[in-house]
């Protein structure tokens, strides 16, 4: 199927690599003009950093936008299952976060999902690097614990809420799954998990040729750290301004997840309830997430100017 132009992300004003602590190479490209606000992008599980191209067609010249891949994404370099970690994601990104972000700059940072939770991460275990290298955050489409009790995966009613949710943890862990089923097994799979009843066709077929592409040691090495997830404690670390953003159709991280992490900022500049859209906000509501972003770089974006005057 022939994708519309805003499906193929921009090509990037230049690509480069940053080393993570423990020494993986994590992908990272550069859009938009040096001198421009500084925007990091963080993509969420099986996703990669093309996923964010939509919103990057939107914000064009306006900002100056990093992209990464998770580790074991897209470009970066594949981990073993036993480092795909919370603790991992948090020095991929402040390896990211200190080599983008120029000396006396803050960033607005926008995770969607598992992107998300890395920042929240980042705030309960680098407080020094939030302060020094954030100014604002997005949290899309995401949920900091409960993420495999709370799924809307597999419906369920209260007398077959332990099957459903015996169900959903072994699809979430268990890459061969999606591997054993036919092609249009696999997509009506993705597409249910992932996206709402109101996505189309294009929306469809790219967020399952991306989740698809996804490296099934990746994709399980992940899911077994977002089953134990539990990072509550972190948000009131978060000492930026917090949007939250969700879609009302969202299965894998339904509203009441952005409900209890807006409640529990420290500075939340409230939620933001997308009707009718599914997990996928950035390729399902690509401009009310260029917005989102608009709004953080607008009223909380940090100058090295900004921290001189």
């Amino acid at each position: 199927m022939r994708l519309p132009h805003d499906f193929v992300p921009p090509v990037p004003r230049t690509r480069t690599t940053v080393t993570s602590a423990d020494g993986t190479r994590i992908a990272v490209e550069v859009h938009g003009p040096d001198g421009a606000p500084t925007v990091v992008l963080g993509h969420g599980w099986t996703c990669s950093a093309g996923f964010w191209g939509r919103v990057l067609h939107r914000l064009g010249d306006e900002v100056r936008a990093i992209v990464y891949d998770q580790r074991g994404h897209g470009r970066s370099e594949h981990v073993a299952r036993s480092a795909c970690t919370t603790d991992a994601l948090v020095e991929d990104l402040e390896a990211v976060l200190v080599a983008t972000v120029p000396d006396g700059e803050r960033a607005v940072v926008a995770g969607h999902s598992m992107g998300a939770m890395a920042l929240v991460a980042l705030a309960g275990e680098r407080p020094a690097v939030l302060r020094d290298k954030v100014c604002a955050a997005l949290l899309a489409s995401t949920g900091v614990g409960r993420l495999v009790d709370e799924a809307r995966v597999v419906p369920h009613p209260s007398p077959l809420r332990a099957v459903a949710k015996a169900m959903t943890q072994r699809g979430m862990s268990d890459a061969r799954l999606l591997t054993m089923l036919p092609r249009w097994g696999r997509r009506a799979a993705v597409s249910h998990i992932t996206l709402s009843p109101a996505a189309d066709r294009h929306e469809r077929a790219y967020c399952t040729d991306v989740v698809l592409a996804c490296p099934p040691h990746t994709r399980t090495g992940f899911a077994r750290m977002l089953a134990g997830l539990d990072l509550g404690d972190h948000l009131a670390a978060l000492h930026v301004p917090a949007l939250v953003l969700c879609g009302t159709q969202d299965r894998l991280t339904p509203p009441r997840h952005s409900h209890r992490i807006t409640a529990a900022l420290p500075q939340s500049l409230g939620l933001v309830e997308l009707p009718g859209i599914g997990h996928m906000t950035p390729v399902q509501s690509p401009d009310a997430v260029a917005d989102a972003v608009r709004r953080l770089v607008r009223d909380h974006h940090v100058t090295a100017a900004t921290v001189t005057s």
